[in-house]
């Protein structure tokens, strides 16, 4: 019999809505906590980033999928979020594309940063807060924290705050075909997610399990690479088909350690490993911004670490914090 969702308690949920945001956004720097005594702008990303998380995780438990089918549907999000509501993925004017407002535009598109934000959010906006906070309220695990008439007002929210800033947040305005590929783009991804990424995520091969401490290192290193593959395209691939290239190679990478560690619930502590890595890079990134004059950011970057050392000396259950699925128990890290 399923939990109950008032004996899951309403925390978990809040605790989801609020992660998303400030760790894709706060502890990245590019929303630092100066701009957040702003309550309109606070409120605004907690509306874009907390309903899209709530949804993301709520389909895929509806739908049982194991967490490579989560992080396609987070790749669905970061369409939704950069395409469709921001509009980065077309304007060339948005303010931190920098050279790749010129770098990898074609059909006016940027091409380098709508694949770079694509990946980003699908793992910071949305996969790693919800391993993060299932580690933190294990038994939430795979059971859904909404009732349907609460499921669904989430894809209204989500839809509402994606209307509300495409028409207000700038003035620039994509073709309405440029639109309706980012909307065909978010379609295609939750078809992929449902029908098909788990299942191709369980025929990766898999090898020996890497050592915590390798699975940690990944975890910081893939960012970290990323951020320079694609920020620093026209340095690093000299032309885009190279850098998209580079970071093929990144994300395959990536994903074949972490299909090395997947499935299996002794390696539940190697998962963690990876993805505390992978927050850890963003701490090391607000650690420098504070030294650079980003008041704040060592603050923020303090709470993440302390948080990460708690959630690291947690006792958990022996089944891992794998969605049942595939084969294998999950298909997903």
């Amino acid at each position: 019999m399923a939990t109950p969702r008032a004996a899951l308690g309403r925390k978990p949920l809040w605790a989801l809505v609020l992660l998303s945001p400030v760790l894709a956004e706060m502890l990245s720097g590019s929303s630092p906590p100066t701009e957040w005594l702003n309550p309109f702008g606070a409120l605004l990303l907690i509306w874009l980033y907390g309903s899209g998380v709530v949804v993301m995780r709520e389909t895929a438990v509806r739908w049982r999928l194991g967490w490579a089918g989560l992080v396609a549907l987070g790749a669905a999000y970061g369409i939704i979020e950069e395409g469709l509501a921001v509009k980065s993925f077309f304007d060339p004017a948005w303010m931190d594309l920098g050279t790749l407002g010129s770098y990898g535009r074609f059909l006016d598109t940027n091409w380098v940063w709508a694949l770079w934000l694509t990946i980003y959010h699908a793992i910071f906006s949305i996969a790693l807060p919800i391993f993060l906070i299932e580690w933190a309220y294990p038994s939430i695990r795979g059971k859904p924290l909404l009732a349907e008439r609460g499921y669904a007002l989430s894809l209204a929210s989500l839809l509402a705050a994606t209307l509300f800033l495409n028409a207000l947040l700038t003035g620039y305005r994509p073709s309405a075909a440029h639109l309706a590929g980012a909307a065909l783009a978010v379609v295609g991804l939750a078809w992929f997610a449902k029908d098909h990424a788990d299942r191709i995520w369980s025929r990766l091969p898999r090898g020996r399990p890497p050592s915590r401490a390798a699975c940690a290192i990944v975890g910081f290193a893939f960012p970290m690479a990323s951020f320079l593959v694609y920020g620093g395209g026209p340095f690093l691939g000299w032309i885009p088909a190279v850098t998209y290239l580079e970071g093929a190679a990144l994300l395959l990478g990536a994903a074949l350690v972490a299909r090395r560690i997947s499935g299996d619930p002794a390696l539940a502590r190697h998962r963690f490993a990876m993805a505390a890595g992978a927050v850890s890079f963003l701490i090391a990134l607000a650690s420098f911004l504070e030294l650079a004059g980003n008041r704040g950011m060592g603050a923020v970057a303090a709470a993440f670490t302390i948080w990460l050392v708690v959630l690291h000396r947690r006792r958990i259950p022996e089944d891992g914090l794998i969605m049942p699925r595939t084969p294998d128990a999950a298909g997903g890290p």
